[in-house]
């Protein structure tokens, strides 16, 4: 409500201003006339929050408390200074009126403070307004170091290193979602900057948005960050298969659910095991996708780089390019005259010049402007055709059909290792083909997450077995899960159920 009214920016600079003096730091208590006085000297640092440029002044007279509920001037306050006080007060009632603070009675004695959900919005807030740039720093690696402290639990494990690992995990998913908030804000940025380069007006604009935004806080802060020691690909290969790892190790799921249920994360082993799981797959998932987003972030940057380059080349082939060859072409015409006044006293060349004449003709007239013509409506032109670009897109549509294998896909291949009315368990299946493998992934997802495609569903039952045998082959090894097949159900009888 109060960012949408007359005095928004003052509204907001006061919010950041109460916060940095009173709640970003130690446990304070304000009271109303210390919060109306931090107001008051924030119009008097920047008085066009709330001043007219005719209004405008140096500096406010100083105000003293007065018993303790009043504010009074040290002299003579003026009309400027009544004014900004009473718009100090206002803001205040304001904040108050809708919620962002709160006041709470000690006897005589009236405290302010500020409510979580209005806490929580200003300190994001004030970390937005302090530095825009979202770097991440060791993020990957210390994803990495908490899986690699999960994955050396075992049952005979001190207790205190069973909770720092669990604890360590826990925090490893909420990084790995930070991870994927920083790189979408190098994107914001980007698309930032692309946006202040159309909108410049001029060359010095425009220069000034590549050297300070572009380079000075993208290049230097956030891809400096990507591209040194933690970047994601350098751990990317080995997070994966840890997370793989500790899923498919009942007992390391074990010792985790334990440690969650000891943190109170969950009530029971099995929701805490379920818990444990969705934060492996939620890590393994982030780092697998991380490759479109890096994609992105790298076309996003060959873009700008252009425009750079395409800036600098044509200013140069502008006038500031001719100014300097002519500086230096004057230059050595002087020097030249330094050297041997004598020669060059004369100041004109003895030369034969022909005579200026003007022909005249009707054909060097400039022709007379036409009336606009009407548009013609003409078929569009074709498309032409790339065999080459056609081929690639092919290409890349079966690789992604084929990598991610849709729910009929993964029917047809469980329909082939199982017969009707009979159950399997994945520990005995044979893996013989990338397809097969894929495939067999996919089951194994819906397996652990019970989140089944409607298709598969109907003609099978997958459950998730963590304290039989692990299914170990040449392609993958994972937890044991089993494939009942309820009856011998066509692709037509599906399609018609459908």
């Amino acid at each position: 409500m109060i960012f949408s009214r007359k005095h928004r920016y003052l509204y907001e600079a006061a919010l950041l201003e109460i916060y940095d003096r009173c709640f970003s730091s130690g446990s304070s208590f304000p009271t109303r006339q210390e919060l109306v006085h931090a107001i008051y000297d924030l119009v008097g640092r920047r008085p066009d929050l709330l001043l007219d440029e005719d209004d405008l002044v140096e500096g406010l007279p100083e105000v003293v408390s007065k018993g303790r509920r009043r504010l009074k001037f040290a002299g003579t306050g003026g009309e400027t200074g009544d004014r900004v006080l009473k718009a100090a007060q206002q803001i205040y009632q304001g904040l108050v009126r809708t919620g962002w603070l709160e006041e709470e009675e000690y006897g005589l004695k009236i405290t302010v403070d500020m409510p979580m959900g209005a806490l929580l919005v200003v300190q994001r807030l004030s970390s937005l307004n302090s530095d825009v740039s979202q770097r991440f720093g060791g993020l990957v690696v210390h994803i990495k170091t908490s899986l690699e402290l999960v994955e050396k639990l075992s049952v005979g494990s001190p207790e205190k290193t069973r909770s720092s690992a669990v604890h360590a995990l826990r925090e490893a998913r909420v990084q790995a979602d930070q991870f994927v908030r920083t790189l979408r804000a190098i994107l914001a940025d980007l698309r930032r900057i692309r946006k202040s380069l159309l909108e410049s007006k001029n060359l010095r604009q425009k220069m000034d948005t590549y050297f300070e935004e572009f380079i000075g806080e993208l290049i230097l802060k956030d891809f400096q960050a990507i591209l040194t020691f933690n970047h994601p690909y350098r751990f990317r290969d080995q997070i994966i298969g840890m997370a793989r790892r500790i899923v498919n190790t009942p007992d390391l799921l074990d010792i985790v659910a334990a440690g969650y249920v000891e943190i109170g994360i969950k009530p029971d082993a099995d929701g805490a095991r379920d818990e444990a799981v969705s934060d492996l797959l939620s890590i393994e998932t982030t780092f697998e996708t991380v490759t479109e987003m890096f994609e992105r972030i790298a076309s996003f940057r060959r873009g700008l780089e252009m425009r750079l380059r395409n800036t600098v080349k044509y200013a140069e082939q502008g006038e500031r390019g001719l100014s300097s060859r002519a500086r230096a072409l004057v230059a050595r015409m002087e020097a030249l005259l330094a050297a041997d006044p004598d020669r060059y006293a004369e100041p004109s060349v003895p030369s034969q010049i022909a005579r200026i004449f003007v022909p005249w003709s009707e054909r060097q007239l400039a022709p007379q402007r036409q009336a606009r013509s009407a548009i013609e409506v003409k078929p569009l032109a074709a498309r032409p055709f790339d065999p080459v670009y056609e081929f690639r897109k092919r290409m890349r549509a079966e690789y992604l059909e084929r990598i991610s294998p849709s729910p009929e896909r993964v029917r047809q291949f469980l329909q082939c290792i199982s017969a009707p009315y009979h159950t399997i368990e994945a520990r005995f299946v044979v893996l013989r083909t990338i397809d097969d493998f894929l495939a067999f992934d996919a089951a194994r997802r819906y397996a652990l997450t019970q989140e089944i495609p409607g298709p598969i569903g109907r003609e099978f039952e997958l459950q998730y077995l963590p304290d039989s045998q692990p299914h170990d082959c040449e392609w993958l090894r994972c937890s044991n899960f089993s494939i009942r097949r309820l009856g011998g159900s066509t692709r037509q009888e599906v399609r018609h159920a459908e």
